[in-house]
């Protein structure tokens, strides 16, 4: 990093230690340190950063999966729930990729700023396009609030009936309201209000 780099980066950490931040500064902090991370120690991290930068994607893991999920018909493994060759992101990698930042550039990170990380994220991921290297649409990524109140990020082809795979979820929370199917069809965004970080929409708070 040159020295205007170390000062953002020491700008963004006091911002994210002291808890000072929605998913709008979380957008600017993933751009910035986008380049700074290796695909080996961060393959999930730096999916996202490439997923904010670009919202409309052409590659990358969850394209992958769009893919795979349609050339495998959503045939699930062995009459599970399990779709073929669908392999999203286990919640454990993606805790340990964000400690492992934490040690590498001197974050004071726990469990509960990767929680609060891991929600603006998926807020900011909503709606994100993936087409063919042709520019063909393939699928998009939507928001969905599971029956044990978790936030699951899903992959769908955007079309009437089609189905939805989970490609990653987190978190037990409170709902304010009941949402229909689960299905959040508003944009979303992640706000602090009185120093908790809330998710809201047009209608008012989620959760």
């Amino acid at each position: 990093m040159d020295v205007k780099e170390i000062q953002i980066m020491k700008h963004y950490k006091e911002m994210l230690e002291n808890r000072l931040f929605d998913e709008y500064d979380v957008l600017g902090f993933l751009i910035f340190i986008r380049r700074h991370l290796n695909d080996t120690n961060y393959p999930h991290i730096k999916e996202f950063t490439h997923l904010v930068a670009h919202r409309n994607r052409d590659r990358g893991h969850v394209k992958d999966c769009i893919v795979v999920a349609i050339e495998n018909e959503y045939r699930t493994e062995n009459g599970s729930r399990k779709v073929v060759g669908y392999h999203g992101m286990e919640y454990n990698e993606w805790m340990e990729e964000w400690r492992r930042f934490g040690i590498e550039f001197n974050f004071d990170i726990d469990e509960t700023l990767i929680e609060e990380l891991t929600l603006c994220i998926f807020s900011l991921a909503q709606f994100t396009e993936y087409n063919d290297v042709n520019g063909r649409g393939l699928g998009v990524l939507k928001l969905f609030i599971g029956n044990d109140n978790s936030l699951a990020l899903t992959t769908t082809e955007g079309k009437r009936d089609s189905l939805y795979v989970c490609f990653a979820k987190f978190g037990n929370f409170n709902p304010c309201r009941t949402i229909d199917a689960g299905y959040l069809r508003n944009p979303v965004e992640a706000v602090r209000v009185d120093g908790k970080l809330r998710l809201r929409d047009e209608e008012g708070f989620i959760f």
